[in-house]
């Protein structure tokens, strides 16, 4: 008798498990909406701790990084707390993406979505060599169609198809382009190409990228433009006079961005069934910059919370003891080229509720209730 209890039970937990991964994979809640999985790509603004699982310059293991989480753990997030995909699965109400290089990102955790973003990646393949290693947007890419192949042993495919077709796709990449291939005295980037010619290349690799996405099954993409590199702490260390911006180096995001957003706008007409959305990150960073007090940032706008030498933007990985506000919320950088979990905010909010100009042609609330 006790061993067929036994074998009941064991059919009620295989049921339950069964569900509670359906439920999972179709986003299924109480009020009857599907809630889509989150795929995250690009480089440090995005990247959820990949690089802690490689050999790299470029990580963020360590202490102070994450001195504002609730367990004060540093994750591999380039912050002092949360990050943006962090504060949309915040306002998704579900479980944050983990990395994929993580051993957890197997099974179940798969089907709310993956993270595969690294610090040091670029559009172009070389882009993050002066690291040494990074997980580049093609291998990217190659991680998240075994992500597919893992998701479809779980549920089958015709769930699998439908939760990579309702999907959300990040990409925010490009900045180290500039600031870690173009502008690097390592390579010879810069003398190769004008900076005309360098962002029609990094447009043309990255709208081949694109439509590379699209042919994996991915339709709705969100996708960030350059943010004001010439405000970096890392960039004004070496090439501001007295703390305001380069200009010049603005310029070369304003190029990539001005190209970018009718770059997206013909790969929706040309990709049927695709939405491609453009975040304004660019104006929404600068605006605060030139009104931080608006926003209630009281230190100075261009040295970061973190790190060493002029304008905090030498020490670019925070292992300098003894240089660390004391508040984070007053400081509009986090590290010499990241910006702290309240700019973070900001800026999601806006992605979440703005208007055109801060995203376009609608905004991520909207294209949830889609």
């Amino acid at each position: 008798m006790a061993s067929l209890e036994n074998q009941q039970w064991l059919v009620i937990l295989v049921i339950g498990v069964v569900m509670a991964i359906t439920l999972s994979a179709t986003g299924v809640e109480a009020q009857g909406k599907k809630t889509p999985a989150t795929f995250i790509f690009g480089d440090s603004l995005v990247d959820v701790g990949n690089n802690n699982y490689i050999f790299t310059l470029a990580v963020a293991d360590h202490k102070p990084y994450g001195i504002d989480r609730a367990d004060k753990v540093p994750t591999g997030r380039f912050c002092n707390g949360k990050i943006i995909p962090d504060l949309v699965n915040d306002y998704l109400g579900t479980p944050y993406p983990l990395p994929v290089l993580a051993p957890e990102a197997t099974g179940a955790n798969l089907l709310h979505g993956v993270n595969y973003a690294s610090a040091g990646a670029g559009i172009l393949e070389d882009t993050g060599s002066i690291f040494i290693g990074r997980v580049t947007i093609s291998q990217q890419f190659g991680y998240f169609q075994k992500t597919k192949q893992q998701i479809e042993l779980i549920i089958g495919q015709p769930a699998a198809d439908e939760l990579i077709h309702n999907a959300i796709y990040s990409f925010t990449v490009g900045g180290n382009d500039f600031v870690n291939n173009y502008m690097a005295v390592t390579t010879s980037t810069s003398r190769k190409y004008t900076p005309s010619q360098y962002q029609d290349l990094l447009i043309n690799n990255f709208h081949g990228q694109l439509k590379t996405a699209y042919g994996l099954g991915m339709r709705k993409f969100i996708v960030s433009n350059m943010g004001p590199i010439g405000c970096a702490p890392s960039v004004l260390s070496s090439k501001s006079q007295a703390g305001e911006c380069v200009q010049e180096v603005n310029n070369y995001a304003l190029g990539f961005n001005a190209a970018l957003k009718p770059m997206l706008q013909s790969l929706q007409a040309e990709l049927p069934g695709s939405i491609f959305i453009y975040a304004n990150a660019f104006d929404i960073v600068r605006g605060i910059i030139a009104d931080p007090l608006k926003y209630g940032f009281t230190e100075p706008v261009t040295t970061a919370c973190c790190g060493a030498g002029q304008y905090n933007g030498i020490d670019g990985s925070c292992r300098t003891i003894g240089h660390l506000c004391p508040d984070r919320t007053k400081s509009v950088f986090w590290d010499a080229f990241h910006p702290t979990e309240k700019v973070n905010k900001i800026c999601n909010d806006q992605f979440l509720h703005g208007g055109l100009d801060a995203i376009s042609p609608m905004n991520v609330a909207q294209l949830l209730a889609m």
